[in-house]
């Protein structure tokens, strides 16, 4: 590939041209009857139009697209599920690989082992682990692809009882910035394998990972619960209590939602914001019947926790995470849900302004804890709670509102928020949020960015600049 790759910002037909010869999967531009749809992501807020966008077919096609944004130094992005909340998954004129080409999936039954190309989402990942009664930690959303999901940490309903999808990645294939093919094991760059558990982005194209697996029954019980709000701190509380003692194989959250105009939720709830308590329970079913007991004592408007297919409760989220709605997140770490903590919530709960909008409590706890706080460059893994302000709405005339709306939460939350938190949930990046998420661990990873990345070609992401 010649080096005259750009003028004056933008890419050179000829470049194209160059890189078609030997690319075996799609190159799409402006214009062509597939570009607007493939420049699509999860978060609407940010429309962008890259120069091109290269759908690989295989490595050798990854290898030439990174040689391409390289030689050119136009921005590179990296699509899978297009899930991330910050764009990272999209840029404006540069070049865009589009990994939803890869869509291989091998399962090891015998080693409870599977193999997931880089365009896998996790709802695909499921449906064939599940054939085998197997699972790993994957995403609550089953559009969210697979290696960016791991890459932040991947939190999923399992992670009490099987820790984060990060904690059971094996192994990892990737295309590095000078074009080399790396895979990253226990034995074999074990570096590179701490950096992608939980360092994001950062290091490489993710082409091929292989996950840990668990024996996880195709029917668990899981649901949804909602109650009336003046009912809430006794809910939270409630539900603060059961998690303290909780077995491993609970996995849940409580949550302000709006009830959705279906035929389960009683008319006149039906569009009203409600608290909620959702998730799963791995385990005996009976077990699960006594949890949830208490909770029934308070007797919920919407009941729909029972014993349902795993691929059941990895879905149910999915309705109230639109593609392409606009979205601002934040999440953070709490140390505890005392008086004031749920007081609080519920107070800014209440000026939530957009009904899409989530704003959640998620219990830890479990296998989390047990990992070494230097094991991987997650942090804050003896912290019980996570908070998510996951604030989504429509149309660009409400995004101040719903923007000032986290922010103003965030700030108030400031003192009962701790350190460590993972920032795959966060839209708006800053350097004082990378040094709070990754804490002493910032300059191990700087240094590995350097071996593998000096430049800075992987740049859109939760960004670790080379030491």
């Amino acid at each position: 590939m010649t080096e005259t790759v750009a003028r004056a910002g933008a890419l050179e037909a000829t470049a194209l041209d160059e890189l078609r010869e030997g690319f075996r999967g799609q190159v799409i531009e402006p214009g062509s009857a597939e570009y607007d749809e493939s420049r699509t992501i999860f978060n609407g807020m940010f429309e962008r139009r890259p120069a091109t966008i290269l759908r690989p077919a295989g490595a050798a096609d990854v290898i030439r697209a990174v040689g391409l944004a390289r030689l050119s130094g136009l921005p590179l992005a990296i699509r899978g599920g297009g899930h991330s909340v910050a764009g990272f998954s999209m840029c404006d004129g540069g070049i865009v690989v589009d990994m939803r080409g890869l869509k291989g999936i091998r399962v090891d039954p015998n080693k409870k082992t599977a193999r997931a190309q880089a365009g896998v989402n996790w709802g695909e990942f499921d449906r064939e682990t599940q054939a085998f009664g197997l699972a790993t930690t994957g995403g609550r959303v089953t559009t969210t692809g697979v290696p960016g999901f791991t890459l932040g940490s991947g939190s999923g309903w399992l992670e009490r009882k099987h820790g984060f999808a990060a904690d059971n990645l094996i192994s990892a294939d990737i295309v590095t910035a000078d074009g080399e093919v790396v895979t990253a094991t226990e034995d074999e760059n074990a570096e590179l394998l701490w950096g992608l558990r939980g360092g994001g982005g950062n290091f490489g194209v993710v082409t091929e990972m292989e996950f840990q697996l668990h024996e996880v029954q195709q029917i668990v019980y899981g649901g949804l619960a909602a109650f009336d709000p003046a009912q809430s701190h006794e809910v939270i509380s409630m539900w603060r209590d059961i998690s303290d003692d909780a077995p491993e194989a609970l996995g849940w959250a409580v949550a302000s939602v709006t009830l959705p105009p279906e035929p389960f939720v009683p008319k006149e709830w039906q569009g009203r914001r409600v608290i909620a308590i959702a998730g799963q329970f791995a385990g005996d079913l009976e077990e699960a019947e006594k949890l949830m007991k208490p909770l029934r004592g308070l007797k919920p408007i919407v009941d729909l926790w029972q014993p349902m297919p795993y691929l059941t409760v990895q879905a149910l989220l999915d309705p109230g995470n639109p593609y392409g709605a606009r979205a601002y997140w934040r999440a953070y770490n709490v140390g505890g849900l005392d008086e004031k903590a749920i007081d609080l919530f519920i107070e800014r709960a209440a000026t939530i302004p957009s009904p899409l909008t989530a704003f959640v409590i998620l219990g830890l706890g479990g296998a989390i804890s047990r990992v070494g706080e230097n094991d991987t460059p997650l942090s804050g893994r003896n912290e019980p709670f996570n908070v998510h302000l996951n604030a989504i709405w429509e149309t660009a005339a409400d995004d101040d509102e719903n923007i000032a709306w986290v922010r103003e939460t965030t700030t108030a939350f400031e003192p009962h928020t701790t350190p460590g938190m993972a920032l795959n949930f966060t839209t708006e990046i800053t350097t004082a949020d990378i040094e709070d998420s990754f804490g002493d661990k910032l300059q191990r990873l700087r240094k590995l960015k350097s071996t593998y990345d000096p430049t800075n070609v992987f740049r859109l992401n939760q960004n670790i600049p080379p030491a």
